[in-house]
């Protein structure tokens, strides 16, 4: 593999899967990692799903544990990519990470990063009211660089009201140990991300794109 095009490099790997389903102009719902990032692309399809919005993902395989950084993912490697950016006013990119390991609520802590910083707040506002057991950090000076996804080359800042990044810990998706004995829906969420889901998707459905800016 070569170092660039990387986007279309990982999308000609065996195993991966494109997915991009156009539908509501408003609000688009990206997982980029999806596969690598357990859980990620479930979310973000399940939120997608519940409002009739917009999904683009990239899912990789089992066997595959390629993290090509958002901000290397280029629409002129994928028409996909370039059409949900198109159609899309304002995304939502549901990512996965480990927390914030300088902190003691390490497991229990998101951060809503992104360009549109508007929307960023209200859907942590939303998101503290619905899971209070999470810490939901949408201020930028407390969010590490690394997990800022403010890169103007990142997808969910390519759409016309720019977007939010939420990086979620393996707990609210469900993968953590804590669960290993709890029931899960139909779709494999536990409690907290069954609630998660409906939290996203009605926060979100709730923004009016032009204004949240």
């Amino acid at each position: 593999m070569t170092a660039t095009p990387v986007l279309a490099e990982l999308l000609g790997s065996d195993g991966v899967r494109e997915v991009c389903e156009l539908r509501d102009a408003h609000i688009g719902f990206l997982a980029l990692h999806g596969g690598l990032e357990a859980t990620t692309f479930e979310i973000a399809a399940a939120a997608a799903d519940a409002i009739g919005a917009s999904l683009y993902a990239v899912v990789q395989p089992p066997d595959l544990r390629w993290h090509v950084p958002s901000h290397r993912y280029a629409r002129t490697d994928s028409r996909a990519l370039d059409a949900f950016c198109d159609h899309v006013q304002l995304a939502v990119s549901i990512h996965g990470y480990g927390g914030i390991r300088e902190s003691d609520n390490r497991w229990t802590t998101a951060v809503l990063g992104g360009s549109n910083r508007a929307a960023a707040q209200r859907l942590a506002a939303r998101l503290r009211g619905a899971l209070p057991d999470y810490e939901w950090i949408a201020e930028l000076d407390d969010i590490p660089t690394a997990y800022r996804g403010l890169h103007p080359s990142n997808p969910v800042n390519c759409t016309r009201a720019g977007g939010v990044q939420i990086e979620l810990p393996p707990r609210v998706r469900g993968n953590s140990p804590v669960w290993s004995d709890a029931p899960r829906d139909a779709r494999g969420f536990v409690a907290h991300t069954s609630t998660l889901v409906a939290t996203l998707a009605a926060a979100v459905d709730a923004i009016d794109p032009g204004a949240a800016v």
